[in-house]
């Protein structure tokens, strides 16, 4: 059979070339990266036996992302966006092995763990602007779409196995160990993206900082879509992020024996429902109604929290989180796919940015939220039950305003 243009397009446009070596790299960050978060939140939780200090930790992780976010898109307009990336992966391997260096001399404390959170999330940060605005440079606009949709289904994959993998090294190594495959893991990705360049090397122009800030900033103002959708996410991630993510190890803990397979299965279902999701936005390649779906898709998001929030049961808390995340990647793609459409090449990685680092501002703040919370002795069932059914709320407000995101 003659394969379409549209088949054609698919096969041609994002399989040959240099994007395949970004998508390989990917797999492998995402896969380290997931491996870490688990490993981290476990020796928190398990380890350090320190559950109510876990929103600290991800603060930790998170914070210097959001603040480093800005910075990382000025220099993903300007620099090699793929030296960019490896200069990320290398700073986190190198962070990885003093981790393992820590352990090893039983001084990997607390403390010393929320200092590499910092570190980490700061690198982490570079590598984000980076990856995000060197795509539209290697597919054409039309398979936007269907290249994030690649991307993001790989990345979930790994983020799905990566708990799996992480509670199995647990049953087989020390931390130190651990800390070491991990790092491996980086150097892949690091090895790989020595075959991604840009047709184009970017050249540092002369301005400053605050110019170049300043100039995303007056386009981002410009665009009543880009404010509703930041405006979205800032709400949503407050109510939603710090919750699910502080709550899953430990519901896992104290409702599920504690068991480190038990954590895997609920984490590696809410990766395998953003890959789920992934895979369904990359085969619908959705150039319409976008944003009606979006808002619908928040709605579904919270009703699934408070679903979350009740259940007692393993297999059933873990359909709730496939579902969940199966809603978070079927809003993510679309919107991250309209404002790389939209925006111009020379500025992609500042909005870009400036998108991430708004919406992911008050992440931090929701973290340390739920630690307070937590503290106060009001439970982690009570949290998200409040949570999801503010983001219902939120959704009725979406679908009766935001007018600019319906049209999307």
């Amino acid at each position: 059979m003659i394969p379409t243009s549209e088949e054609a397009a698919w096969q041609t446009s994002i399989w040959k070339g240099k994007f395949i070596y970004l998508w390989g790299a990917s797999i492998f960050s995402s896969l380290s990266i997931s491996m870490y978060l688990t490993i981290e939140q476990w020796y928190v939780v398990h380890y350090l036996n320190l559950k109510n200090s876990l929103g600290i930790i991800l603060m930790a992780t998170t914070i210097p992302r959001v603040l480093f976010m800005m910075i990382g898109g000025i220099a993903a307009d300007q620099y090699s966006r793929s030296k960019i990336i490896c200069f990320s992966l290398l700073t986190r391997c190198f962070i990885l092995l003093l981790m393992a260096l820590f352990y090893t001399n039983h001084v990997l404390t607390l403390s010393a763990l929320f200092i590499f959170a910092l570190l980490f999330g700061a690198s982490y940060a570079f590598f984000w602007s980076a990856r995000d605005s060197i795509v539209p440079g290697m597919i054409p606009k039309e398979q936007l779409v269907r290249a994030n949709s690649v991307i993001q289904t790989t990345n979930q994959l790994s983020v799905m196995l990566g708990p799996v993998l992480g509670a199995a090294l647990l049953s087989l190594f020390s931390y130190s160990t651990i800390f070491l495959i991990i790092a491996f893991a980086l150097l892949i990705s690091i090895l790989l993206l020595r075959f991604v360049q840009e047709k184009k090397e970017l050249t540092p122009k002369k301005s400053s900082l605050l110019r170049d800030l300043a100039e995303g900033i007056h386009y981002v103002k410009g665009s009543s879509f880009l404010l509703t959708v930041m405006g979205t996410f800032i709400i949503v991630n407050l109510f939603f992020i710090g919750p699910l993510m502080v709550s899953i190890p430990i519901i896992a803990e104290d409702r599920f024996e504690g068991n480190p397979f038990n954590l895997s299965m609920l984490q590696s279902s809410f990766a395998g429902g953003m890959l789920l999701g992934a895979i369904i936005m990359g085969w619908l390649n959705m150039k319409k109604q976008r944003g009606k779906l979006v808002i619908a898709l928040i709605l579904i998001e919270g009703l699934l929290l408070t679903a979350f929030s009740q259940a007692t049961n393993l297999w059933l808390a873990a359909v709730s989180l496939l579902m969940i995340g199966c809603c978070v990647s079927s809003i993510n793609i679309p919107l991250v796919s309209v404002i790389q459409e939209k925006t111009p090449s020379t500025i992609v990685g500042r909005v870009m940015s400036i998108n991430t680092m708004v919406s992911m501002g008050l992440i931090p703040v929701s973290y340390g939220l739920v630690s307070a919370l937590l503290n106060l002795q009001i439970s982690v069932q009570f949290i998200l039950l409040c949570a999801g059914s503010i983001i219902v709320w939120f959704s009725f407000i979406l679908f009766l305003k935001a007018s600019d995101l319906k049209r999307a």
